[in-house]
């Protein structure tokens, strides 16, 4: 301490003290400041739009403030674009006409779109996944995916309905914090199932309805080559016989074919313009003496002047062909077939998509034995017959009513079927007609 005077070292404790306040002073602002810029950035972070650097206390580093405000801006801009592509993707697949699901790996569903929840029933989330579908196929396909990344594809059918036919696809999916999961997307096939049901019950019906005749055609062959051989009488009895099988086949080909040419038209509506009643009066005139054969009557009854209607006429010709031969096959004894056709302006409800519309309307009515209740709804569908032997043994081939159906359907028509056990059927087809404008 030497080296110091006396006036000396009091002045310099003085400063020193000055100093040390000055700092202490100057670490409590900038302490303070920085817990305001703290506060600045937590506020900009919670989304606060009103800040700007220049709202700092004067001296605080803005060159700090500014670079911060840009980046949540940035941020913030990121969000809202993430925000955005996340509602597109969410509302992409809620647009799916086919229920998409995301489970985590406890089989939960996470998320769903709206085809399954309205499928699916699903009212909340997250939800059991085998409390929406219950089926140990799907369950082992999920944890497939959950635990080795397998993507599969797996058909089920609801046990709450077993006319249904899903097909599952299951793949694995990173979810970010529920680690692995599996989205699943359900689509129903059961009209692919009926299709191809439809299509193999077609082609042994078919293969049948050929065997038989081809059967007895073999059969008498052989009988011609051996103890017929030189039998005149038994010769000329089965040469009837196969000339009745061939024309047997030779129906039930040329049904198959017309059935074939009218389901490739079916999306192509007739555009020509018809009389009908011309045709009607023609199918009855040709098939009369079939009628006259079987016993019966045919009376005819048309509400003349009729409206023309969009038709094919080779198809209207065969549709009343196929109507008028039933009803002469299946209605002997009756005594009589009445076929009546006019012109409503607004059909019944019996005409279903037509009712409500003007339509011509086609009617065989027979009086024969009638059907059971039980068979009116598969009157239609191809080979099917009420009473196959009757029906073969009467040379009808089991489409022709399909054949109805299928014109009716290419010319936006109905046919309505009602019958009564004891007091015959009435086969209608209905066809609408041109909507006309009040100028017209």
């Amino acid at each position: 301490m030497a080296g110091f005077t006396g006036g000396t070292l009091p002045g310099l404790l003085a400063g020193l003290a000055v100093a040390g306040a000055g700092a202490l002073l100057a670490s409590r602002r900038r302490q303070r400041m920085l817990q305001e810029l703290a506060g600045w950035i937590d506020n900009a972070a919670e989304g606060e739009r009103t800040l700007r650097p220049e709202d700092l206390e004067d001296g605080l580093d803005q060159h700090v403030a500014a670079p911060v405000l840009r980046l949540l801006r940035r941020l913030r801009r990121e969000e809202r674009r993430n925000a955005a592509a996340r509602r597109f993707l969410e509302s992409l697949i809620d647009a799916f006409p086919d229920p998409v699901l995301l489970a985590d790996g406890g089989r939960e569903v996470m998320r769903c779109n709206a085809a399954a929840r309205e499928e699916l029933a699903i009212t909340t989330l997250p939800t059991p996944l085998d409390a929406v579908i219950r089926d140990p196929g799907l369950m082992a396909a999920l944890d497939a995916a959950i635990a080795r990344g397998r993507h599969t594809l797996v058909d089920f059918t609801p046990p709450a309905d077993p006319r249904r036919r899903f097909s599952a696809r299951v793949a694995p999916v990173e979810m970010a914090e529920a680690g692995r999961g599996a989205v699943l997307v359900l689509r129903e096939v059961s009209e692919q199932v009926m299709i191809e049901r439809m299509r193999s019950d077609f082609i042994a019906n078919a293969s049948h309805e050929i065997r038989t005749p081809l059967t007895a055609l073999v059969g008498i062959i052989e009988t011609l080559r051996g103890p017929a051989r030189d039998d005149p009488k038994a010769r000329e009895e089965f040469l009837e016989l196969m000339a009745d099988e061939a024309a047997r086949m030779q129906r039930l080909v040329d049904d198959l074919l017309s059935l074939s040419r009218i389901e490739l038209a079916a999306n192509a509506p007739p555009e020509q313009p018809l009389q009908l009643a011309p045709i009607v009066r023609a199918v009855v005139a040709r098939l009369a003496p079939q009628a006259e054969t079987s016993g019966l009557q045919v009376e005819i009854e048309i509400a003349e002047p009729l409206p023309e209607v969009m038709a094919d006429a080779d198809q209207m010709h065969q549709l009343i062909t196929n109507l008028l031969d039933n009803a002469i096959k299946y209605g002997a004894g009756g005594g009589h077939v009445g076929v009546t056709l006019d012109h409503l302006d607004e059909a019944p409800v019996e005409a279903g998509p037509v009712a409500g519309r003007a339509a011509l309307r086609l009617c065989v009515q027979d009086h024969g034995p009638g059907i059971a209740p039980e068979h009116l709804p598969r009157l239609t569908e191809r080979f099917y017959r009420v009473d196959k032997a009757r029906s073969r043994a009467i040379g009808g081939t089991g489409l022709g009513l399909a054949i109805v159906k299928h014109i009716l359907r290419r010319h936006q028509g109905h046919l309505s079927i009602d019958s009564r056990l004891g007091e015959g059927s009435r086969f209608c087809a209905w066809l609408p007609l041109p909507d006309r404008s009040p100028s017209a």
